[in-house]
């Protein structure tokens, strides 16, 4: 689980260009009947949480995407969440500080009234499926109105295609973008977004020349709404408003519950229920996955509609966390090939191509799997965007002299139905909605609305090496199109040498996807001796046929010994590590060969030009918190089958990267679900993969008892082998005192000082803690034999 550090939601600003109005929307009509709902509908709250309380949303169906980056560090700050009253109560019993929001009287009946009436529902007279089709016949010569299949009560979900001789030509004769919105209920804005945006295009044809070459030349379909069964249900009454999922009666009661209704945003097979936190089991989650992937049938229409049509890009509109996402939703900070050109599309976070949204990876705050995103890239081949729109308090704060007010808002999806705060939000989501369209015609050259670009090659570049003679292997992130792709290299300021770059494959849980238009690219260096310096550049033709080249970068194969194990000493601050000696000669006493990696000196890492020559590593961290940079250098490391040992009082438990912080590497490849400090253990006694050790512990250096250490909950308890084989853990060893669970949360939990997985195993303390040496040395052997290593 993954949250930001810092506050990042702030009032938009807001693109106030001159563009042409929309049509009017109607007056809203009453929608069709649904099933009838009961007592236990959504309510919002305000919840008043701690960094370290966010798992608690996560596992009561929050979607994390909607805390936005509010939570910071041990402070707690107010988030809005909407849940049922049990849902508030067991959060609670938890010690989650809620107070349901109550707005004060006639602020609800006044805002309704001061409505223009934008928005309406799908159905019924001048609702959007009857405006789709008008619009169709107002426009026969640039419009095509499709059925993409059927809702779970049976609606057609309507497409329309925009294109210069829409209805004659076949679909698929020109490059394909998709306008999708509404995947969720009650983000009311979206589907005005889209609804706009079709208008825009048509409204524009023949009269502005960049409208014009795009309809002539590309394919723009329009989906206004992907679940026009709840989207409706959200119109039924003030109690609905809320309502997020489909209409799957999930109980076959005949009425609609919390416990109904699927997130059609995580029911996607790629990647589904991968784990229960981007995603949940659990019917009354507001990110219940499913019975099964693809079970629900907008899930199917939509995938079968982006197989028939291979849509280059799509742009997922969603709200209200104000952000751009992209890129790998189901594991945090992960890196792909394509967000060379997905950055260069959404922008940065001090140039966002649509004005007061964040453009981040998917996972940068929160995961998610099973989404639309993910399916559409790594299984149709369409690389999907997803727009966060502005929440209701940030449109309410635009005009001070308005009527509308932010502390009048019931929630952040409740977006005032005011014209032109709609059309202002509208026009500055234009041109990064027209760019993804300009992209789609030219494949791989992104047309930028800042004017970023996105270079040939990137290369993975690193300083060191500890190949010593050996092969070296290179990377290099490069545009797929450009042919003839080559490493080149001198060593020693000699002649250069050439090798053929392949692509990777990737790792044993990542990399080989996400590469629609960029790929990674591998080959080796060879002939370079210790204290040699190389110099490496990649090189190859564009589709034009242009010599292209990316910029050096040098690296210095370091003089070290022989080794067969690497020790990375990460014990904080600046100073040389003080310990690394005692891990050393506890591995010399099992037959290694060591050699030692100081992250104080020398910072992270780099995973191929060091770890990538081990096949195990042992990484103490001593009495800190792991160094960030280190854990994605050495995730890398056991993706590619590499052997951990991990070490100290607070491994295992969050960890830094950039402005977030994250437990994920700890839960899902070191197998610890939670971490908790335990106070004063005096002894530790191995179990498991460790049976049969023993080890009394103190603080380093002998300086008397050890103070705390790292006590953790094995991710198998929570997630069951059967389920999830790929987490599987264990238990490894206990203290002494034994741990005492002291909440609700980790009342069911066994906690462990130590925990296994197949690849790694987690010591809660580290071997500066074990005051004797031939127990340090037995214990290091006991962790060498689990891994394998």
């Amino acid at each position: 689980m993954r949250r930001r550090a810092g506050s990042v939601l702030a009032v938009a600003s807001l693109f106030l260009g001159v563009l042409a109005a929309t049509p009017d929307a109607h007056a809203r009509p009453a929608a069709e009947a649904a099933p009838r709902a009961d007592s236990g509908a959504l309510s919002v709250w305000t919840a008043e949480v701690t960094a370290a309380q966010v798992p608690l949303l996560l596992r009561a169906g929050i979607d994390g995407h909607e805390l936005g980056g509010r939570v910071t560090g041990d402070k707690a700050v107010p988030v809005e969440l909407d849940l049922t009253a049990d849902q508030a109560q067991g959060l609670r019993d938890q010690g989650v500080r809620l107070t349901e929001k109550r707005l004060p009287k006639g602020v609800l009946e006044h805002t309704q009234a001061a409505g223009d009436g934008v928005f309406r529902p799908y159905s019924g007279k001048n609702g959007l499926q009857q405006e789709i089709r008008d619009t169709g016949r107002a426009h026969p010569g640039l419009t095509k109105v499709v059925s993409i299949g059927k809702t779970t009560r049976g609606q057609d979900i309507l497409a329309m295609k925009v294109s210069k001789n829409a209805a004659k030509s076949p679909d698929g004769s020109r490059p394909a973008v998709l306008y999708m919105a509404n995947q969720h209920a009650r983000e009311w804005i979206t589907p005005e977004m889209t609804r706009r945006l079709m208008h825009h295009y048509l409204d524009r044809y023949g009269k502005d020349q960049r409208i014009t070459k795009l309809v002539d030349s590309a394919e723009l379909w329009f989906v206004l709404s992907a679940n026009p069964d709840g989207y409706d249900y959200t119109f039924q009454s003030p109690a609905n408003r809320l309502w997020r999922k489909n209409l799957r009666d999930n109980d076959g009661d005949g009425k609609i519950t919390a416990r109904d209704g699927v997130d059609l945003n995580r029911n996607f097979p790629y990647k589904w229920g991968y784990d229960n936190e981007g995603s949940s089991p659990q019917p009354a989650s507001e990110v219940y996955r499913g019975p099964a992937p693809a079970s629900e049938p907008e899930t199917k229409a939509l995938d079968a509609f982006e197989k028939r049509h291979a849509f280059r890009y799509a742009v997922n509109y969603h709200s209200a966390a104000e952000l751009i996402l992209y890129g790998v939703g189901w594991q945090v900070a992960t890196a792909t090939p394509d967000d060379v050109l997905y950055r260069a599309l959404a922008g940065t976070p001090g140039k966002p191509a649509i004005p007061g949204y964040r453009p981040q990876v998917s996972s940068e705050l929160y995961t998610t799997n099973g989404d639309a995103d993910g399916h559409a890239g790594n299984v149709n081949g369409t690389m999907m965007i997803t727009p966060e729109m502005s929440t209701c308090q940030t449109a309410s704060a635009v005009d001070p002299d308005d009527r509308w007010k932010p502390g009048d808002c019931r929630s952040i999806f409740t977006f005032p139905d005011d014209e032109k705060l709609i059309q202002q939000e509208f026009a500055k989501n234009v041109p990064f909605a027209l760019s993804v369209a300009e992209t789609a015609v030219l494949g791989d050259r992104p047309v930028s609305a800042v004017g970023l670009s996105a270079p040939d090659f990137t290369p993975h570049a690193f300083t060191t090496s500890y190949a010593r003679g050996g092969r070296q292997t290179v990377a290099v992130t490069a545009r797929k199109s450009v042919a003839d792709k080559h490493l080149n290299f001198r060593i020693d300021g000699g002649r250069t040498h050439t090798e053929e770059l392949r692509a990777w494959d990737g790792g044993d849980r990542y990399g080989g996807e996400d590469n629609i238009r960029f790929d990674q690219y591998r080959a080796t260096v060879e002939g370079a001796r210790p204290g040699s310096t190389v110099s490496v550049w990649f090189t190859g033709r564009t589709r034009e046929g242009r010599a292209t080249a990316s910029e050096p970068f040098t690296y210095t194969v370091a003089a070290t010994p022989r080794a067969d194990t690497l020790v990375i000493a990460d014990e904080g601050g600046k100073k040389p590590a003080h310990d690394a000696a005692l891990y050393t000669k506890a591995l010399a006493d099992n037959g290694r060969k060591t050699v030692v990696w100081d992250v104080a000196t020398k910072g992270a890492p780099p995973a191929l030009g060091v770890l990538g020559h081990f096949d195990t590593v042992l990484w103490y961290s001593g009495a800190s918190r792991p160094d960030g940079a280190t854990l994605l250098a050495v995730r890398d490391f056991v993706n590619e089958g590499g052997k951990l040992i991990t070490a100290g009082t607070e491994a295992g438990g969050g960890v830094q990267i950039g402005d977030a912080d994250t437990d994920d590497f700890s839960q899902y490849y070191l197998g610890a679900d939670d971490r908790r400090a335990q106070a004063g253990p005096t002894r530790f006694t191995g179990g498991g993969e460790l049976a049969g050790t023993t080890a009394a512990l103190g603080a380093a250096s002998g300086a008397g008892p050890l103070r705390s250490a790292g006590s953790f909950s094995p991710i198998s308890d929570v997630l069951p082998p059967e389920t999830f084989p790929l987490f599987r853990s264990a238990a490894a060893g206990e203290y002494t005192p034994k741990v005492t669970p002291r909440d609700g949360a980790g009342a069911k939990a066994r906690w462990s000082a130590a925990v296994t997985t197949r690849d790694t195993v987690l010591l809660g303390f580290g071997l500066e803690n074990v005051a004797d040496g031939r127990e340090r040395a037995a214990l290091a052997g006991a962790a060498l034999r689990a891994v394998g290593g």
